[in-house]
């Protein structure tokens, strides 16, 4: 009897587990970086493209008329009911530029589209800069310690680069253990950008 009741309380604490390991996330997305430097602008372009079960909600809730078109006064409600109150979690973004973090107070040119059966964000982060003239480095994460959405990079073109041909740039994909989350069970996976205008 006090066999069984073992295996029972081992079940359920399993079953436990098993419900909070799972319960998130919920949404999903793929997520890439247009690093731009440029005479004209600095910043990142952000990419992310949804699942499509939320997909189908966003489509379900702001395409009145069912054209799967994401038309300008519907892009304008998806921005301020399904993007904007992002702005109070970062935009999920965490970016430092030499080694000090580097505060988000806006966003540009947001866009939605539909791209076959996903949802497409797109937006621009300004990133404002001292100097180019100097080498900089900037690290730059996309994803959410809550862990509600899971965030990865796409399979194709993660990291691009728009830049002038006078700037020298490279970069790579680190694991980023400082901050690891959810119980440190999670390491991000951030871009680690040096770039200075060539001699």
């Amino acid at each position: 009897m006090k066999h069984r009741i073992k295996k029972l309380l081992l079940f359920f604490l399993l079953f436990l587990c098993n419900t909070y390991i799972f319960s998130h996330p919920h949404i999903f997305i793929e997520n890439s970086f247009d690093f731009v430097f440029n005479k004209d602008s600095t910043g990142i372009t952000i990419t992310w493209v949804f699942d499509e079960m939320f997909s189908a909600s966003i489509l379900m809730d702001f395409d009145k008329n069912k054209n799967r078109i994401i038309e300008e006064k519907e892009m304008k409600k998806i921005e301020k009911d399904a993007f904007s109150n992002l702005k109070n979690y970062g935009y999920f973004l965490h970016i430092s530029v030499d080694n000090k973090k580097y505060g988000i107070k806006s966003i540009e040119n947001f866009k939605a589209e539909v791209e076959g059966d996903k949802i497409v964000y797109r937006f621009f982060v300004p990133v404002k800069l001292d100097s180019t003239s100097k080498e900089h480095l900037l690290l730059a994460g996309c994803y959410d310690s809550t862990y509600y959405c899971h965030i990865s990079y796409a399979d194709e073109k993660p990291v691009m680069l728009s830049v002038d041909a006078d700037m020298d740039c490279s970069w790579e994909i680190i694991k980023d253990k400082n901050n690891a989350y959810w119980g440190n069970t999670i390491i991000p996976e951030v871009v680690y950008l040096r770039f200075r205008k060539k001699l």
